[in-house]
């Protein structure tokens, strides 16, 4: 794949990887949770790319710090991309 697309699938409930939306590569049972501590883990070491993030979807004071289960009872914006 030249230049995949990745995204999260809840009716797959897993992590997808797609050039076209064809020819995907599903990854299922990676939760959400999986998710959220993969990026949250980005952001934590990796300051120069978390900072390109919060440029490209417009994010400001964005802060890497975890969430206990009850902190998240909220829609994530995974669940919802």
């Amino acid at each position: 794949m030249k230049d995949p697309t990745m995204y999260y699938c809840a009716e797959h409930n897993g992590l997808c990887i797609s050039e076209d939306y064809e020819d995907t590569v599903r990854f299922t049972g990676v939760t959400e949770k999986a998710i959220i501590k993969f990026v949250s883990g980005l952001f934590q070491h990796n300051a120069e790319l978390a900072a390109s993030l919060k440029k490209e979807i417009g994010l400001q004071d964005v802060k890497a710090t975890s969430t206990t289960s009850k902190q998240r009872k909220t829609k994530s914006p995974i669940a919802t991309a």
